[in-house]
């Protein structure tokens, strides 16, 4: 029996610094609002390994531990609510990678800080960094800041 799926292109960082390029399959009916599951939806889901298919066909299952981002190579069709605060930050990782971007918190105005944010999301969070989504681990994550708002790009 085939499941029906979606493949959204996405890179793919490991822990060891290891890339993959290739499609993870997502669910054309998200569980949390209309229309297909987002990247980050998956990332958050209970599976610990999540199937990719590389560029070769070849289809390998990447431990969600492992995981430190997953790049969309598309635009995300998740919403980011009106009401939703940007909040422009720079993420150092562990590996000591900085990514400078904006992160869109959406909780109560009483809860409107970054430490706020920070402590509600899941164990990945969305960070728009130029026109790229990226989809960041926490438990990769070294430290975070706010940044100055014309600065969006990443560094290695």
């Amino acid at each position: 029996m085939k499941i029906e799926t979606i493949k959204k292109q996405v890179e793919v960082v490991l822990e060891d610094g290891s890339r993959f390029e290739g499609s993870l399959f997502l669910s054309p009916a998200s569980a949390h609002r209309w229309g297909e599951e987002s990247i980050e939806e998956l990332l958050n889901g209970d599976r610990r390994y999540l199937p990719m298919e590389l560029g070769s066909k070849e289809v390998v299952l990447l431990s969600k531990s492992a995981i430190v981002m997953a790049v969309s190579k598309e635009k995300e069709t998740e919403p980011i609510p009106t009401t939703a605060k940007k909040i422009p930050v720079e993420l150092v990782l562990r590996s000591g990678e900085t990514l400078r971007g904006d992160v869109h918190n959406d909780l109560p105005k009483t809860h409107s800080r970054l430490s706020d944010y920070l402590n509600h999301t899941d164990a990945f969070f969305h960070i728009e960094v130029g026109v790229l989504n990226f989809f960041v681990s926490n438990g990769f994550v070294r430290l975070m800041k706010p940044a100055d708002p014309d600065e969006a790009h990443i560094s290695r």
